[in-house]
């Protein structure tokens, strides 16, 4: 159920379509007009808050199939709901996204896209000369976690670039809606009242050689989609 300073802005925002483009009679628009500001005043509502496209829209979880590959892989799991302006929590089972819907979808597509990256990177590395060098001196295994290591710190790098990028070249309005938008997603977490506990993650480096190799590859990764006027906008979604 709504509360009164969102009835109160629907309100507002009724009164300010009746203009005289709409049909309304000179008299009317002026008459609305008036009380939407009147009703502003005694609500102290301001014109971003009407403005806001997320004013009336509800987060909602996205839950994906967490995918199990022997590796650690949560490490860029912050990066990326950072990025979209989402939350997550997981289990041994599913990782859930939370966000405003169309935020969730493209966090869910990139938990995807990062991993099976990852994962053919990672196969890609065991076949190269560098690697069957390596293996004369350490195991495979050793090899393989420690590119994956390498591969999550470079995307996550990447993501955190991409970010912060963001936040320097949007336009003040609409910086401050993507605050106030990052504020409603944590607001409406916290009432979920989940009970999550917190997970560290392993940040031995077994062979640094390797682990190079796959920063270098996350952080060369293509990430198919742009950020534009704080709006996200998906170019391409390869299967």
């Amino acid at each position: 159920m709504e509360n009164k300073k969102e009835a109160i802005k629907r309100k507002i925002k009724a009164l300010l379509v009746r203009t005289t483009e709409n049909g309304a009679t000179e008299a009317e628009a002026l008459a609305a007009m008036a009380k939407a500001k009147e009703l502003m005043m005694e609500y102290y509502i301001s014109e971003h808050e009407l403005t806001d496209p997320y004013a009336f829209e509800k987060c909602v979880f996205k839950e994906v199939d967490l995918i199990k590959s022997g590796y650690e892989l949560g490490g860029f799991y912050n990066s990326l709901t950072r990025l979209f302006d989402c939350e997550y929590f997981y289990n041994y089972k599913r990782i859930s996204f939370f966000g405003f819907e169309e935020d969730t979808e493209l966090c869910a597509y990139f938990y995807t896209f990062i991993i099976r990256a990852c994962m053919a990177e990672k196969d890609k590395y065991m076949n190269s000369k560098e690697c069957k060098a390596l293996k004369n001196i350490y195991h495979g295994r050793t090899l393989a976690a420690s590119f994956v290591k390498g591969f999550i710190w470079g995307i996550s790098q990447k993501m955190e670039d991409m970010y912060q990028s963001r936040k320097k070249d949007l336009p003040e309005e609409v910086g401050l809606m993507v605050i106030d938008k990052r504020n409603k997603v944590n607001t409406q977490f916290e009432e979920q009242n989940l009970k999550i506990k917190t997970h560290r993650s392993n940040l031995e480096i077994k062979q640094y050689s390797a682990f190079l190799d796959g920063e270098h590859k996350g952080l060369s990764t293509e990430l198919n989609y742009a950020l534009n006027g704080g709006q996200k906008e998906v170019l391409s979604l390869p299967e």
